[in-house]
Protein backbone atom coordinates (compact mmCIF):
# COMPACT_ATOMS: atom_id res chain seq x y z
CA UNK A 1 0.00 0.00 0.00
CA UNK A 2 1.32 3.42 -0.92
CA UNK A 3 2.06 6.04 1.75
CA UNK A 4 0.75 8.88 -0.45
CA UNK A 5 -2.92 7.82 -0.31
CA UNK A 6 -5.10 10.78 0.57
CA UNK A 7 -8.41 10.21 2.26
CA UNK A 8 -10.83 13.11 1.79
CA UNK A 9 -12.46 14.66 4.78
CA UNK A 10 -16.25 14.88 4.77
CA UNK A 11 -15.94 18.61 4.03
CA UNK A 12 -13.62 17.99 1.10
CA UNK A 13 -15.91 15.25 -0.23
CA UNK A 14 -18.98 17.53 -0.09
CA UNK A 15 -17.12 20.30 -1.89
CA UNK A 16 -15.84 17.85 -4.48
CA UNK A 17 -19.34 16.50 -5.12
CA UNK A 18 -20.94 19.97 -5.35
CA UNK A 19 -18.30 21.15 -7.81
CA UNK A 20 -18.54 17.95 -9.84
CA UNK A 21 -22.32 18.35 -10.17
CA UNK A 22 -21.83 22.02 -11.10
CA UNK A 23 -19.38 21.03 -13.87
CA UNK A 24 -21.88 18.51 -15.23
CA UNK A 25 -24.64 21.14 -15.30
CA UNK A 26 -22.49 23.97 -16.69
CA UNK A 27 -23.59 23.31 -20.28
CA UNK A 28 -27.00 24.72 -19.30
CA UNK A 29 -25.50 28.19 -18.82
CA UNK A 30 -24.76 29.81 -15.47
CA UNK A 31 -28.29 30.84 -14.47
CA UNK A 32 -30.02 27.53 -15.25
CA UNK A 33 -27.10 25.47 -13.96
CA UNK A 34 -27.18 27.37 -10.65
CA UNK A 35 -30.92 26.72 -10.35
CA UNK A 36 -30.49 23.05 -11.27
CA UNK A 37 -27.67 22.63 -8.76
CA UNK A 38 -29.76 24.24 -6.01
CA UNK A 39 -32.62 21.91 -6.89
CA UNK A 40 -30.34 18.88 -6.90
CA UNK A 41 -28.92 19.75 -3.48
CA UNK A 42 -32.43 20.35 -2.15
CA UNK A 43 -33.87 17.10 -3.53
CA UNK A 44 -31.06 14.64 -3.07
CA UNK A 45 -28.70 15.73 -0.33
CA UNK A 46 -29.27 14.54 3.22
CA UNK A 47 -30.18 17.36 5.65
CA UNK A 48 -26.80 16.93 7.37
CA UNK A 49 -24.98 17.35 4.05
CA UNK A 50 -27.02 20.48 3.28
CA UNK A 51 -26.30 21.96 6.70
CA UNK A 52 -22.59 21.26 6.31
CA UNK A 53 -22.30 22.82 2.83
CA UNK A 54 -24.20 25.90 4.06
CA UNK A 55 -21.78 26.15 7.01
CA UNK A 56 -18.80 25.84 4.67
CA UNK A 57 -20.27 28.58 2.46
CA UNK A 58 -20.63 30.86 5.48
CA UNK A 59 -17.29 30.10 7.15
CA UNK A 60 -15.06 29.42 4.14
CA UNK A 61 -16.68 31.06 1.08
CA UNK A 62 -13.40 31.04 -0.85
CA UNK A 63 -13.64 27.24 -1.13
CA UNK A 64 -16.75 27.45 -3.34
CA UNK A 65 -16.89 28.41 -6.99
CA UNK A 66 -19.26 31.28 -7.77
CA UNK A 67 -21.86 28.85 -9.16
CA UNK A 68 -21.73 26.53 -6.16
CA UNK A 69 -21.86 29.49 -3.77
CA UNK A 70 -24.92 30.90 -5.54
CA UNK A 71 -26.66 27.50 -5.59
CA UNK A 72 -25.95 26.87 -1.90
CA UNK A 73 -27.26 30.35 -1.02
CA UNK A 74 -30.39 29.70 -3.08
CA UNK A 75 -30.91 26.31 -1.45
CA UNK A 76 -30.36 27.79 2.02
CA UNK A 77 -33.06 30.39 1.33
CA UNK A 78 -35.37 27.58 0.22
CA UNK A 79 -35.60 28.96 -3.30
CA UNK A 80 -34.57 26.08 -5.53
CA UNK A 81 -36.31 26.55 -8.86
CA UNK A 82 -39.08 23.99 -9.32
CA UNK A 83 -39.14 24.50 -13.10
CA UNK A 84 -35.58 23.23 -13.64
CA UNK A 85 -35.48 19.45 -13.48
CA UNK A 86 -32.04 18.37 -12.32
CA UNK A 87 -33.09 14.74 -12.70
CA UNK A 88 -33.88 14.89 -16.42
CA UNK A 89 -31.22 13.17 -18.50
CA UNK A 90 -30.34 13.72 -22.12
CA UNK A 91 -31.49 11.22 -24.72
CA UNK A 92 -28.91 8.85 -26.16
CA UNK A 93 -27.01 10.58 -28.98
CA UNK A 94 -28.82 13.88 -28.34
CA UNK A 95 -26.75 16.57 -30.00
CA UNK A 96 -25.68 19.84 -28.47
CA UNK A 97 -25.82 18.69 -24.86
CA UNK A 98 -23.57 17.00 -22.38
CA UNK A 99 -24.17 13.25 -22.16
CA UNK A 100 -22.50 12.88 -18.76
CA UNK A 101 -25.85 12.35 -17.03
Amino acid sequence: MSDDIHVMSTEDRLLYMAHQIARNLAMMGDAKATEALAEHLTRFWDPRMKAQIVAIAQDQPDRLSPMVAAAVARMARGRAAPDVDATQFNAVDETGHCDAG
